[in-house]
C-alpha cells in the first residue's frame, strides 16, 4: 500500500491530479492490456481458462471506466470549485460504487487463486495474472485514497 499520509495536507486540486494521472491513466492503460491477454488466453486455452474471468474482466473494465469518467467530468470539478459538503451526494454513490469494485476484485482474487497462473502456463496466461494482480493493488490504493483522504477532507471541508 502507498503512503498516503502526503495527501492529508496537500492541496484538494493536487491529490486530485494526482489520482488522474497515478491511477485513472494507469488504470485506463491495465484494462486496455488486461482485456487483449484475457481474450488471447480465452481463446487459446478454452479448456482449462476459467470461464467466469473473461466476463469478470470486461464488467470490471466498463464499470472502472464508467465510474472514472463520473469522477473526471461531474465530482472532481465540484471539488475544485469548492463544493465542500455540497458533494456529499457524488461522494456516496463513488463511495457505493468503490464497494461494487472491491467485491469484484474479490472475486478476481478468487478465480484466479490469488493471483497464481497454474502449472506450465504459457507466457501470456502469467503475464494476464501478474497485471491483474498489478490492477487489484493500484486500485485498492486509489480507493484508499479517494475514500480515507480526499473524500473524507472535502466532507469536513
Amino acid at each position: 500500500m502507498t503512503d498516503l499520509s502526503l495527501w492529508q495536507t496537500a492541496p484538494l486540486d493536487a491529490a486530485i491530479e494526482h489520482i488522474l494521472q497515478r491511477y485513472h491513466e494507469t488504470h485506463r492503460n491495465q484494462l486496455a492490456e488486461l482485456g487483449a491477454l484475457a481474450q488471447k488466453v480465452a481463446g487459446v486455452h478454452a479448456d482449462s481458462f476459467p470461464a467466469a474471468l473473461l466476463p469478470l474482466l470486461q464488467g470490471i473494465e466498463a464499470e472502472l471506466l464508467s465510474h472514472m469518467m463520473k469522477e473526471e467530468r461531474v465530482l472532481f470539478p465540484m471539488i475544485k470549485q469548492g463544493a465542500g459538503r455540497g458533494a456529499a451526494m457524488p461522494i456516496q454513490m463513488m463511495m457505493h460504487e468503490h464497494t461494487e469494485h472491491e467485491a469484484a476484485l474479490a472475486e478476481l482474487r478468487a478465480l484466479t487463486d490469488d493471483f497464481t497462473p497454474p502449472e506450465g502456463a504459457c507466457g501470456s496466461w502469467q503475464r494476464l495474472y501478474a497485471l491483474a494482480k498489478e490492477l487489484s493493488d493500484d486500485l485498492n490504493d486509489h480507493i484508499a485514497l479517494e475514500n480515507d483522504i480526499l473524500f473524507a477532507r472535502v466532507l469536513a471541508s
